[in-house]
């Protein structure tokens, strides 16, 4: 279902660079709630529940002044309180920078769940 809707969003930006600004929001979004689950996975030894759900939901915080420039309202630098969401367009490499910081917080939280979380027991679901 994530998929689904991550496909809708990139379909929302048809006109306005998608490749660029979809990309760059989904990046900062996912690797904002990649290291929150990391967090939450570290204080309870336990993965996250639904973890497709808290990318999709990092995506649309920083993507939501996007959807507020759809309904007339101009880009201003308050909007940044949404993941940097005018910061996030100027940062020198752009989206190659967004993919490696997503990168990065991938592997943190991959680092958590494998150090951190406790395994399952032997017998778990049979």
């Amino acid at each position: 279902m994530a998929v689904a809707v991550e496909l809708l969003l990139y379909r929302s930006y048809k006109g306005h660079d998608a490749r660029f600004h979809w990309f760059t929001h989904f990046f900062v979004g996912a690797a904002v709630a990649l290291l929150a689950m990391a967090v939450v996975a570290w204080r309870t030894r336990h993965p996250v529940a639904l973890p497709m759900l808290w990318p999709l939901l990092g995506h649309l915080v920083a993507m939501a002044p996007d959807i507020l420039f759809n309904f007339g309202m101009a880009h201003r630098r308050w909007m940044d309180v949404f993941l940097a969401h005018v910061s996030s367009h100027y940062v020198p490499g752009r989206n190659v920078t967004w993919f490696g910081v997503f990168l990065a917080s991938l592997a943190v939280y991959l680092v958590v769940l494998d150090r951190r979380v406790s395994p399952a027991p032997v017998w778990a679901g049979k």
